[in-house]
């Protein structure tokens, strides 16, 4: 979403509201950091840039839906994220563009897509869980231990240990 900043830097007004969704496309940061979660309804973004007396400051709400697999008993999981955030706003004159404290406004344009997906990946779960207690799955025939338990031994014996077992008999 490029947002026309020409308004606010001729003063003309103070403030620009926003309203937009989209989908993170193939080749996107966010679906390649994300490979296995589905993204399956449009991320929707509101907000607005406003001039505060000598310096903008970009406030924006997301709401993002997205399913993907639980981390330890691989069942399917959907969950809401819903992220609020303001950034300051300068423009390239002003600052650096390798200063990453500030958008940088280039040629009276404000893309704003780089900033939501950049709040995005700092809010998602590394790991997702279907709940809190999920058992996972057993480390040996794979059954989901939410489901009941299994019947397979659970008493391991380290291999290294396992010559001293002989000892016993």
């Amino acid at each position: 979403m490029i947002l026309d900043m020409l308004p606010i830097l001729s003063g003309s007004l103070q403030q620009i509201d926003f309203e937009f969704s989209f989908r993170p496309s193939e080749d996107s940061l966010l679906a390649t950091v994300y490979a296995d979660v589905d993204f399956a309804e449009p991320i929707i973004v509101t907000g607005y840039v406003k001039n505060m007396a000598g310096y903008m400051v970009l406030s924006a709400d997301v709401r993002v839906s997205y399913s993907t697999l639980c981390a330890r008993c691989i069942e399917p999981v959907s969950n809401v994220l819903e992220i609020s955030f303001e950034k300051d706003i300068a423009s390239s004159e002003d600052v650096s563009s390798e200063n990453d404290d500030y958008i940088i406004i280039e040629d009276k344009k404000l893309d704003l897509l780089p900033s939501v997906e950049e709040e995005i990946m700092l809010e998602m779960p590394s790991r997702t869980l279907c709940k809190e207690d999920c058992l996972g799955l057993c480390h040996k025939c794979g059954k989901n231990l939410n489901e009941g338990d299994c019947d397979c031994d659970k008493k391991e014996v380290d291999p290294r240990l396992a010559i001293l077992k002989t000892l016993l008999q």
